[in-house]
């Protein structure tokens, strides 16, 4: 199992474009079916663009989805 600080670099070991990526990636990433993808930008807040019918996240957003979700190790 993968822990929370090597999931930010897998996602940034694939290409972004000027701090975009791929909707693929994230999709893959997070293990979201195409439903889920369909609302994942407006249920977290993260900025969209869409080239055609290509569609890209900002990096830095899901960065801060990312460490929004921080728990401490209290256990």
């Amino acid at each position: 199992m993968e822990r929370k600080d090597n999931n930010t670099a897998v996602m940034k070991s694939h290409k972004t474009i000027g701090g975009w990526i791929p909707r693929k990636v994230v999709q893959e990433f997070f293990n979201y079916g195409n439903t889920k993808m369909s609302t994942f930008a407006a249920d977290y807040n993260i900025r969209v663009s869409k080239v055609g019918k290509r569609i890209f996240y900002k990096y830095s957003d899901i960065l801060r989805l990312m460490n929004d979700g921080l728990c401490d190790n209290h256990n």
